[in-house]
């Protein structure tokens, strides 16, 4: 007699986790071809051939004895139902004659390739969907609440060279039911997991994910559809068309695929159901034969426009699953006479009116990155109608991976991948939705051989061109050169070449014709070096290690090059040559791309760290449409992000943010979801300080990565549910959109931070960024103060600020210093902290005797100082940490012992502290000085305080020709009372500002009106 092929584990005494305790009598009384096992006889059983199926109803709970038997029985494709809970996070064990369960865990889910769950909302306030898609019976049932898993369905690379690549589709997340209210998904209490490659081949998992109520599930057939579902096979296919864009008349060519190797049953039949907006909807039908081109006869291309198909497997007549794709008919008039995309010196227009952007980067629900290799026109139809019924306002998109499968052999795009990018382009334009489209990602490398910047000229520009000649008349459309490109420093350490030594040599040509002035600089003798006159910087391989004009030594880059032995003076021209050579790519790519007739806008998407230490907007900017910057990681200073990376006369756009995945010792998400949309309310409502908006990261979470950092991230779990962030994204853009018009041209605040390249460009970069953000949080979060940041070699673009301040320098190009000058003379004040005798290349120069300055050097070596302010009695505790006084920082001693000289210079003053204020401890120091300097330059403030702000408060104006914007930002865990006047509308903004939360108010100049607020409590 065969044996049952399902086995329903039970345990008399085994604890139920995160769900009610089923009737394992009743559930089992539901099943056909069972057998029960207890935990000591399930490894046996499990290890049976017979044995397809095994059943948990225990929810998250589990026997630990056996769970190397059930990881075995996975392995070898078992099939598994789970009632209940977060599965596999909850090990029981034995505890005597009694069960016990140990503390939440995902060492087991881990194995299964689930890093975590996310709870979402009972059933009491939602409707019960279920997935039409999928042919099993789920009558509505209740529960408490309901667990999302955070999964991978990726365990290895597609491209492991590609730093972006999507992972193999090893596994596939079907939801078989969801709680909907109003249209919205938030909750998927039935999920259901089928993987096919790699790991646990021909397993299907189905999850009553949730704290189900056992009776309205006991006395239903539930357990036994599901049984039948777990046990059905061959039934998940793909029906994908040859081209996402067919021409009218061209050939309808499909293929179906099976999910995973094998056969349909004899018989099998595929439905189709092709529907256009203007047509009756057309029936055909074929056999099912897995690989087979399927050819659609030319009356389905009846109708324009986007054509959506609905495949249907059938099996003995009755319909097993459904798969919808799509295509579009080429309608190129229609495509190119969609909305014009252009910038002003602040915002984004949209045919020639304000768009202030809340967006999203967005790639496909179904395969993610991949959308251009296997395009799904349907999917993206519907996602995209979704986030326009957001409010969302904008897509970012394009290639993070696998440039050699989407190219042809000479590096051109290929007609597939041109079509998919066609289609993809409608289906935005049916929606009004401006697109950015990104073309390389870290490094623009197609052929794996030579320097990707230096030597791959001829085959990027083929690409490049190949993409902006077909659609160089989309006017909705931006590219985005490369995302993020990184590093640039230490870029020869990580991808040595002859390009790169050849290029910096000639590169050092250019710049020092002289080596008389070079070697000084770099404080080198140049014991390798040859007669003066003579052209040493072409040095030739008998120089060895010795030759000075070598690529910067890895070490110089640390923080402490000096003493481990190491020349760090040459780095700081390593930096600019770096930023040398990409300004230069980005320019030629730009000539490449207007060569074809374009006029789209340009950009190149960077991220925080291109303000810091990386490839910089402050360089080329110059020849792209706006900056932008991605704010992820450092959350605490986001404000800096932004505002560093606006540089004038541009937009600022923050292109991608999120929430990184972060978590405790033991494994465990550290934030709720809930938690990390406060985050993201705070980031996009720093996005308009001074910014034209933001694009979150990213609409669809991308579960098909083998990295775990990114398969937490977006708005829309792989469930289909949605996380509290789409609901802070829905509401920042009702607020953008309520009042476009009166987003314009942008004042500049009364304060300008300089930022010293000089200082920065150095091992001490990281010590330096800190600095920054000290000084940019001293006034705008202490002082409440808003302001700007310019860097060093963006000087003469200053303008008139009432007050510059130049934050603990240390160094810094004369240029920079002569400009700076400049603007005081003119009568502007300008703040200095500590000393600024040193050059680019930290060589001394005098710069306070021309300005009558009496003072010595000396090394910051201790902690304690004070600050005493002029006219004011009291003084400030200054205390200097280990790190600053073990640093290269000076300071000043003023001979008349003061903390601070006022100095006259042409019709303006120069305020000189003694001490590098920005680099102790504490924010008090130099928000004290800040306010003294306000005060002594008639920077008025932005708003009264009729209640005193909270340091914890951004409160951040920005002032427009037509209205004032309020960016808030709650750094706090209480709720704080906002109580303001704004100085310029007298308008009075009281509100609650929740805590950890953002908000935004925006008050029409003309009348002094609150038209628009958000995230603000009344």
């Amino acid at each position: 007699m065969a044996q049952p092929s399902t086995i329903f584990f039970t345990e008399s005494g085994f604890p139920a986790a995160d769900t009610g305790a089923f009737s394992t009598e009743a559930l089992r009384a539901q099943l056909e071809g069972v057998r029960s096992a207890d935990a000591d006889r399930l490894p046996e059983v499990l290890a049976q051939p017979a044995t397809r199926l095994l059943i948990m109803p225990y929810g998250s709970a589990y026997p630990e004895q056996d769970w190397p038997a059930i990881l075995h029985f996975l392995e070898r494709g078992g099939n598994l139902v789970v009632l209940g809970g977060k599965p596999f996070t909850r090990p029981a064990y034995r505890n005597g004659r009694r069960w016990e369960l140990r503390p939440p865990s995902v060492a087991a889910s881990h194995e299964l390739f689930i890093d975590d769950y996310q709870e979402t909302p009972g059933s009491t306030s939602l409707a019960f969907e279920q997935n039409p898609d999928v042919s099993v019976d789920i009558s509505p049932f209740a529960w408490k609440r309901a667990f999302s898993p955070v999964l991978r369905l990726s365990v290895s690379r597609r491209q492991p060279v590609d730093e972006g690549s999507n992972g193999t589709q090893d596994a596939f997340l079907t939801t078989l039911a969801w709680g909907t209210r109003d249209g919205h998904r938030f909750a998927a209490p039935v999920v259901m997991i089928d993987r096919v490659a790699q790991r646990f081949v021909g397993g299907r998992w189905i999850f009553l994910a949730c704290d189900a109520d056992p009776a309205s599930i006991e006395g239903d057939r539930l357990m036994a559809n599901l049984q039948k579902l777990a046990l059905r096979q061959n039934d998940r296919f793909t029906f994908r068309p040859r081209f996402a864009v067919f021409v009218p008349g061209e050939s309808l060519e499909f293929e179906l695929k099976l999910a995973r190797d094998g056969h349909p049953e004899s018989g099998d039949q595929l439905k189709l159901r092709v529907s256009a907006d203007d047509q009756t909807p057309r029936e055909f039908s074929f056999p099912a034969v897995p690989g087979k081109i399927i050819t659609l006869p030319q009356s389905a291309s009846k109708g324009r426009g986007l054509h959506t198909v609905q495949a249907t497997l059938l099996r003995r007549g009755q319909p097993l699953w459904t798969y919808r794709t799509g295509f579009w008919l080429r309608d190129l008039a229609w495509l190119n006479s969609g909305p014009r995309l252009t910038v002003d010196s602040d915002y984004f227009q949209l045919d020639g009116k304000p768009l202030p952007v809340v967006g999203t980067t967005y790639m496909a629900s179904d395969v993610h990155r991949w959308f251009l290799y296997e395009p799904n026109p349907s999917a993206w139809d519907k996602d995209m109608g979704s986030i326009r019924a957001a409010g969302l306002n904008m897509l970012r998109t394009g290639i993070w991976t696998s440039w050699d499968l989407l190219l042809n052999p000479d590096k051109s795009a290929s007609e597939h991948t041109l079509r998919s990018i066609e289609a993809f382009l409608m289906t935005a334009r049916k929606y009004g939705l401006p697109v950015q489209f990104n073309l390389f990602a870290f490094a623009p490398d197609l052929t794996r051989k030579g320097h990707p910047y230096l030597a791959q000229g001829a085959e990027q520009d083929r690409y490049v061109s190949s993409l902006a000649s077909r659609f160089h008349e989309v006017p909705f459309l931006a590219w985005d050169l490369i995302n993020e490109p990184s590093p640039n420093r230490n870029f020869w350490q990580t991808s040595p070449s002859p390009d790169e030594a050849a290029a910096w040599r000639a590169w050092l040509l250019q710049q020092y014709p002289d080596q008389q002035a070079l070697l000084p600089a770099w404080a080198d003798t140049g014991p390798g070096a040859a007669a003066p006159g003579s052209d040493s910087l072409n040095a030739s391989a008998k120089n060895g290690s010795a030759d000075p004009f070598a690529l910067p030594e890895p070490a110089a880059f640390g923080p402490d090059a000096v003493r481990a032995g190491h020349n760090p003076l040459k780095v700081y021209d390593y930096f600019l040559f770096t930023q040398s050579f990409f300004r230069d790519w980005v320019r030629h790519q730009t000539e490449t791309i207007r060569g074809t007739g374009s006029n789209q806008l340009i950009t190149v998407g960077q991220d925080e760290g291109g303000v810091s230490g990386r490839l910089s907007p402050a360089f080329y900017s110059p020849d792209i449409s706006f900056t932008a910057t991605h704010t992820w990681w450092d959350f605490d200073s986001v404000l800096w992000a932004s505002l560093s990376a606006k540089m004038p006369g541009q937009p600022m756009l923050i292109q991608e943010m999120g929430e990184q995945r972060r978590l405790t010792q033991n494994g465990h998400l550290r934030l709720s979801a809930e938690e990390e949309s406060w985050q993201l309310s705070r980031k996009l409502a720093i996005s308009f300080a001074q910014g034209a908006g933001g694009i979150e990261w990213v609409w669809n979470v991308n579960a098909m990565m083998a990295i775990g950092d990114e398969v937490s991230i977006g708005a829309i779990r792989p469930d289909g549910t949605e996380k509290p962030e789409a609901q802070v994204l829905a509401g920042l853009a009702q607020f953008a959109s309520s009042h476009p018009e009166l987003f314009s041209p942008i004042e500049p605040p009364s304060v300008t931070l300089v930022t010293s390249q000089a200082q920065q460009y150095t091992g001490m970069w990281d010590m330096v960024i800190a600095m920054q953000k000290k000084a940019v949080r001293a006034m705008a979060y202490y002082n409440h103060q808003p302001l700007r940041i310019l860097p060093e070699n963006r000087v003469g673009e200053l303008g008139k600020p009432r007050l510059v301040i130049l934050p603990s320098a240390q160094a810094l190009g004369e240029d920079a210093w002569q400009k700076l000058l400049g603007y005081v003379e003119a009568g502007g004040t300008l703040v200095v902290t500590g000393p600024v005798d040193r050059d680019e290349h930290w060589q001394p120069v005098d710069r306070m005797a021309p300005l009558h300055i009496s003072a010595q050097l000396a090394p910051l070596d201790v902690r304690q100082s004070v600050l005493a302010l002029p006219g004011n009695d009291r003084t400030v505790s200054v205390s200097f940490p280990s790190e600053v006084q073990t640093g290269p920082v000076s300071l000043m001693r003023f001979a008349d012992g003061s903390s601070i000289q006022i100095v006259r210079h042409g019709n303006g003053q120069i305020l000189w502290a003694a001490e590098p204020l920005e680099f102790s401890d504490g924010f008090d120091a130099p928000a004290a000085l800040y306010r003294f300097a306000m005060e002594k330059s008639g920077v008025t403030a932005p708003f009264a305080q009729l209640r005193p702000l909270s340091p914890g408060v951004l409160a951040f104006p920005t002032v427009m020709r037509d209205a004032v914007l309020y960016s808030f930002s709650s750094e706090s865990f209480e709720d704080e009372p906002i109580d303001i006047q704004d100085s310029i509308t007298h308008a009075r903004l009281h509100y609650t500002l929740p805590a950890q939360h953002g908000a935004l108010v925006l008050i029409r100049r003309s009348d002094g009106a609150v038209v628009a607020s958000y995230g603000v409590q009344r």
